[in-house]
C-alpha cells in the first residue's frame, strides 16, 4: 500500500493512544508520533472526550495539530480555540435527562468547559472518572431537572436495554457504545468524520492522504475513509474487519509497530 502520499495521522485516545485507566500515552507510541512530526505528517487528535476531558499528557506531549473532541461535536486548533460546533437538541437533550432520573440511569452533558451530572453522581466520579484527575469538570445538578442550555452530547450509564429504549426520544441523536453499559449520544449532524472533514478542508488534503488509528465503535467511519485505516488489537471485532490492517494491543507497541509495518518510521 503506498504510504509517500501520508500528510495527516488520526489518533483516537482512549485504548488507542491511553489504555482506558490510564493518564499518560505509551512510551512506543508517542515515539512513533514524534517521528511523523519530524516528516512533517501532521497530527490529529479525534475522541469521544470532550476537550477540557483530554489527558493532559496528550496536550503536553504530542502538542496536535488539531483536535476533533465530543465525537465530532467540536473542534478546537492548536491554541485552544473552538473552530466548529454542532450541538444537541435541546428538547431532546430534556427528554433524555427525565428519562434517565425517571430510569435510575447515570446521566451528564458534555458542555463546552464542564460536565454537569443530572442523575448519580457517584458513577461518574467513579466509573467514568477512572481515577482520572480531572474530578473538577464535574458539576452537580442531580437537584435540578431542566436543562438550560444545548450541550455538544449526552453521556448516560446504566443498563444498556434501557438506555437503548430511549433511541425514540432522540431522533436527531446518534447512539455509540462507549463501553459496557455506557453509551455516548451527540447529534447526528456530528460524529467524528464531520469534524475530520472540516479538518481536511483546512489543510485542504483529502482522506487518501490519511492513516487514522481507533478501536470502538465511533471509529468505524474513520477507519473505514481513511487510505490507511488500523484497528488497535484490542479493538471491537467489527472494527478489525473493516480495518486495513490491525496491529497489536496499545501496550505492547501498537501504533509505533503499524508506523514501522507502514514504513511510515
Amino acid at each position: 500500500m503506498k504510504t509517500d502520499n501520508i500528510k495527516l495521522a488520526i489518533f483516537d485516545i482512549d485504548d488507542t493512544l491511553i489504555k482506558r485507566g490510564k493518564i499518560y500515552i505509551e512510551d512506543s507510541a508517542l515515539k512513533g508520533i514524534n517521528k511523523l512530526k519530524e516528516k512533517g505528517i501532521e497530527i490529529l487528535i479525534a475522541t469521544g472526550r470532550a476537550y477540557y476531558f483530554i489527558q493532559d499528557d496528550v496536550h503536553h506531549s504530542i502538542k496536535p495539530n488539531y483536535y476533533v473532541t465530543t465525537n465530532g461535536a467540536s473542534v478546537y486548533d492548536d491554541d485552544k480555540n473552538i473552530i466548529f460546533k454542532i450541538p444537541m437538541v435541546i428538547e431532546e437533550v430534556q427528554a433524555l435527562v427525565t428519562f434517565a432520573k425517571e430510569n435510575q440511569l447515570g446521566v451528564a452533558l458534555k458542555m463546552y468547559d464542564k460536565m454537569p451530572v443530572y442523575h448519580d453522581l457517584n458513577i461518574f466520579k467513579t466509573v467514568y472518572m477512572q481515577g482520572s484527575p480531572k474530578q473538577h469538570i464535574l458539576e452537580d445538578l442531580t437537584d435540578k431537572d431542566e436543562v438550560e442550555l444545548a450541550p455538544l452530547g449526552v453521556f448516560m450509564m446504566g443498563d444498556e436495554n434501557l438506555i437503548e429504549s430511549s433511541r425514540s426520544l432522540s431522533p436527531n441523536g446518534f447512539y455509540a457504545k462507549a463501553y459496557q453499559n455506557a453509551y455516548d449520544i451527540y447529534s447526528k449532524d456530528a460524529g467524528k468524520i464531520k469534524g475530520i472533514e472540516f479538518v481536511l478542508d483546512l489543510l485542504k488534503i483529502s482522506w487518501h492522504q490519511v492513516i487514522a488509528f481507533g478501536d470502538a465503535e465511533n471509529d468505524m467511519e474513520m477507519i473505514q475513509k481513511a487510505h490507511i485505516g488500523v484497528a488497535m488489537g484490542n479493538s471491537i471485532s467489527s472494527l478489525k474487519e473493516k480495518a486495513d490492517y490491525t496491529t497489536s494491543d496499545i501496550e505492547d507497541d501498537g501504533i509505533y509497530r503499524a508506523l514501522k509495518h507502514f514504513n511510515l518510521i
